[in-house]
């Protein structure tokens, strides 16, 4: 979220997201997520957000888990490069995600989120906190036994002073390519629509999962 000051709300707004994943592996049931984010100001190396997420995931079976974490968020208080003014904002989340293989390569995901969020004072504004619940819908189609191909759309709402409305709805488009069973690499755009605002994420990520048990050489 950003806090907008005084009355210069822009209309569209373009963001990088560059992120790395590590998940931590220490068996077939538990998994440790880690992944940090740096996303900047348009094509410019001028950051808008950092981002830090962790937490512990259970899988219960081949098709679902529930995870629980903590994220820390710093981001910028406008859009205007020459204000150097970050909000820090802590997460408190919990997940139950699902993902089923289907005919023809095809995997199905869903995942239910719900955020604490705690944000600190800045630009002029107090600090307040909200819950956003967040529910994510994707198919993912595997090209052969190294690239992938992923369309979703997420949906969220927040509780603000007792009151939930409408937040954010995204929508995702995304390439991948997977180095080895371990690593891949993934790029993509991601419109999305909050009120009175457009923004566009164009998305690179990289991601290498370290694993404890098993065939670590993959």
């Amino acid at each position: 979220m950003i806090i907008t000051k005084g009355q210069n709300i822009f209309s569209q707004e373009t963001i990088v997201w560059n992120s790395i994943h590590f998940p931590l592996r220490f068996s077939s049931k538990w998994q440790v997520p880690v992944d940090m984010s740096y996303r900047t100001l348009g094509i410019s190396s001028s950051a808008y957000q950092y981002t830090f997420r962790s937490g512990l995931r259970r899988f219960i079976n081949e098709t679902w888990s529930v995870a629980s974490g903590v994220a820390l968020f710093f981001t910028r208080t406008s859009f205007d490069k020459g204000d150097h003014e970050f909000t820090r904002e802590f997460r408190l989340w919990q997940d139950v995600a699902a993902e089923k293989k289907l005919k023809n390569k095809f995997v199905l995901q869903n995942r239910f989120r719900t955020e604490e969020r705690f944000f600190d004072a800045a630009g002029g504004s107090d600090s307040y906190t909200a819950i956003r619940l967040r529910y994510r819908i994707g198919i993912t189609k595997f090209l052969g036994e190294k690239f992938k191909m992923q369309l979703a759309e997420e949906y969220m709402e927040h509780l603000i002073s007792s009151r939930f409305s409408f937040q954010q709805n995204r929508v995702y488009f995304s390439s991948g390519y997977l180095l080895n069973k371990l690593t891949q690499v993934e790029a993509g755009y991601i419109w999305s629509k909050i009120p009175d605002i457009t923004r566009h994420y164009i998305t690179l990520s990289f991601q290498r999962i370290i694993s404890f048990h098993g065939n670590r050489n993959n």
